[in-house]
């Protein structure tokens, strides 16, 4: 068990909670180091138990061509994506643009008041945040959290795609057995699309976060909760995958 994991997560929020102590300060010192240990905690755990078959499937397939571009591509999609989604929900909660007069990159925290547990928490989740702004209109904003999720489900994606390739591999020659593969990649291509769809249709309908104060609640929800369910979903089909490709293999061989 990495115990050393977890206490690296109520270092974390004991971290975050103390924030205050450095001022007003951006970067905090606190913001930066307390959100570090958090996500690298939560990516351990997350390897060390349900994801370890996941990483040894996503390592053999990451080796492969197809595997490296759909991983690198997932990867590009979502930060994006979801760097125009964190902007604009920093900007609803701080009430001003971060686009500047000239191109930039800056990093900058927030420490959330009063301090109390439950603003160590979210500080964990929106510090510290990259902000990319290309004028006259461009900006968009990147945290731990949006980069750490996007890895892992970048490597489940990777990892379905590589276990529903090795079923179809042992599936025999007959028709019934190679439509098997359609339930897995259907699977995977819902687990991709729920995190990918709707920042998608947010981001061409209406990218500013002030057109759509009102529904801030979508953008929330969105970035908060899409992608923990996208990381349910892939695993789930990840599992059913293996379990199916276990019962192929102890299946009679088909003449």
């Amino acid at each position: 068990m990495p115990v050393h994991a977890l206490s690296f997560v109520g270092l974390a929020v004991l971290t975050s909670y103390f924030a205050y102590l450095w001022g007003a300060t951006s970067p905090n010192p606190a913001e930066l180091l307390a959100p570090a240990l958090f996500w690298y905690a939560v990516s351990v755990l997350l390897i060390a138990y349900p994801l370890r078959e996941a990483l040894e499937t996503f390592l053999r397939s990451i080796k492969t061509a197809f595997g490296a571009g759909v991983f690198a591509l997932y990867l590009a999609l979502h930060v994006f994506l979801y760097g125009f989604m964190l902007e604009s929900i920093l900007v609803s909660v701080f009430d001003r643009p971060f686009v500047s007069a000239s191109a930039s990159v800056y990093v900058t925290t927030s420490v959330f008041a009063p301090p109390s547990v439950l603003n160590a928490v979210v500080g964990l989740w929106f510090n510290p945040w990259v902000t990319l702004t290309v004028p006259p209109e461009f900006s968009a904003a990147v945290s731990f959290y949006s980069v750490v999720i996007a890895v892992i489900i970048a490597i489940l994606i990777v990892a379905n795609i590589g276990r529903t390739r090795e079923l179809g591999d042992i599936c025999s020659a007959r028709l019934k057995s190679r439509s098997m593969v359609l339930f897995p990649a259907l699977g995977i291509a819902l687990g991709a699309s729920c995190c990918l769809s709707v920042p998608l249709l947010i981001t061409v309908v209406a990218p500013s976060a002030v057109a759509l104060s009102s529904s801030l609640w979508l953008y929330d929800a969105t970035y908060f909760l899409f992608p923990p369910v996208a990381i349910v979903l892939l695993y789930l089909n990840l599992y059913s995958v293996g379990k199916l490709a276990a019962k192929v293999r102890e299946s009679p061989r088909s003449e």
